[in-house]
């Protein structure tokens, strides 16, 4: 470990803060040196050989480049703490150097005889060391080692130089640099603060951040949750109305929308109608060629059925070989038309299972329905009209008659 480092204070986020402030400050300043200290050496040329002056800024201008370089290295983006520190160290020994090159001005500046020039020079130097004690605020470290640096020469010359004049002045420094102490400990204090409640306010809002990823996380399951949820309720509302066979609507089912359609017509005041379909013969098909048969006969009948139903209309397994169709806002005559054609598709249809030539047959009894009239009439007189078309021979519509009604 090289000594710079061993002087250093521990190092955390908020000694990096201040030490990339310092570096910005000093980006900003060092330029000016460019053309404060040819102008300096141009004042001083009738009372300082111009060789001593061209030396002294040329030493000078060089600290001022190095420290150019050191500063920019920062750069304008943030950095790691690491990468901080690394950057810091070379920057504070040009800071040190630059402070003896400062002290170097009253060695090869100060005019040999007696004179104004002599105070202008001091003046450079008390008025260079406030702008110096800005930049110096953000590092504690370079405090104490930059002012020694800085006025250890200096002040020696005027103790050397003797006289009132200058043991006022040197007193005067004296005082000068008690003052600026103690305005950078209080500036590097109030910085400080600023860092800590800069950094505070990072992780406040790093916490903020962080509370905001996971509640959006926590919404995006929750709403993950919710349609895989609303998908299972409809799935379960799905097959507690579907018949477990051939999919279509089930008695339950049926008779809750013979309920709703029946309410409906009553607000409304149009008909509705219903019939109830019977596959003829349906046990001889199940005991000649098996249940399985049976059941793919049942789908392939529904399927038929449904392939003619208007929109708004619905089908249901009553029970057994027996469905229903619910037409809301369907006159009688007009469901009776519709379940001609159910029943003329599905006996000229090939049905799988089957053999070749052998058809199935369905009666079916139609009801028209007016508002207001009970469910429980309507579904017994679309009964006697099924069965009034069983007894005609079978294979055949019937319409109800509007005298059945109660």
């Amino acid at each position: 470990m090289r000594p710079a480092e061993r002087a250093l204070p521990p190092f955390g986020r908020q000694e990096a803060e201040l030490a990339r402030e310092m570096a910005g400050m000093l980006r900003l300043s060092v330029w000016h040196a460019f053309v404060a200290i040819p102008f300096f050496v141009w004042l001083m040329h009738p009372q300082v050989p111009l060789w001593r002056g061209a030396a002294w800024a040329a030493v000078f201008l060089a600290v001022e480049l190095w420290l150019a370089a050191l500063s920019a290295s920062f750069g304008r983006t943030p950095q790691s703490l690491w990468q901080t520190r690394a950057r810091y160290l070379p920057l504070r020994e040009a800071m040190l150097a630059s402070s003896l090159a400062w002290a170097s001005m009253m060695w090869l500046m100060l005019p040999d005889a007696e004179g104004p020039y002599r105070l202008v020079t001091i003046m450079w130097l008390v008025g260079a060391f406030a702008l110096v004690c800005l930049l110096l605020a953000p590092c504690r470290d370079l405090q104490r080692g930059y002012i020694v640096g800085y006025w250890a020469y200096p002040l020696y010359r005027l103790h050397q130089e003797g006289g009132s004049l200058y043991l006022a002045i040197l007193i005067g420094c004296a005082i000068y640099i008690l003052v600026q102490w103690e305005f950078l400990q209080s500036f590097n204090r109030q910085l400080q603060d600023t860092a800590t409640l800069s950094e505070r306010n990072e992780a406040m809002l790093a916490s903020v951040r962080a509370l905001h990823r996971e509640s959006m996380a926590k919404k995006a399951l929750l709403e993950e949750r919710q349609q895989v949820l609303q998908s299972a309720l409809r799935q379960m509302r799905r097959l507690a109305e579907s018949d477990a066979l051939t999919g279509c609507y089930n008695q339950r089912a049926l008779r809750e929308r013979l309920d709703r359609c029946a309410e409906a017509s009553l607000l409304s005041g149009r008909p509705w109608s219903l019939a109830m379909l019977d596959l003829d013969h349906f046990k001889q098909v199940n005991d000649n060629y098996g249940h399985q048969v049976g059941d793919r006969l049942l789908c392939q009948a529904a399927r038929l059925f449904e392939s003619l139903l208007p929109e708004g209309a619905v089908l249901a397994r009553y029970g057994g070989e027996e469905f229903a169709v619910l037409a809301p806002e369907m006159e009688g005559m007009a469901l009776l038309s519709l379940m001609e054609e159910a029943r003329t598709l599905l006996c000229t249809t090939s049905l799988e299972g089957l053999p070749v030539g052998k058809v199935q047959t369905v009666s079916i009894g139609v009801a028209g329905c007016r508002p207001g009239e009970p469910v429980r009439q309507c579904l017994k007189r679309a009964d006697v009209a099924l069965y009034r078309a069983k007894q005609g021979g079978r294979n055949r519509v019937r319409l109800a008659d509007d005298a059945e009604r109660g």
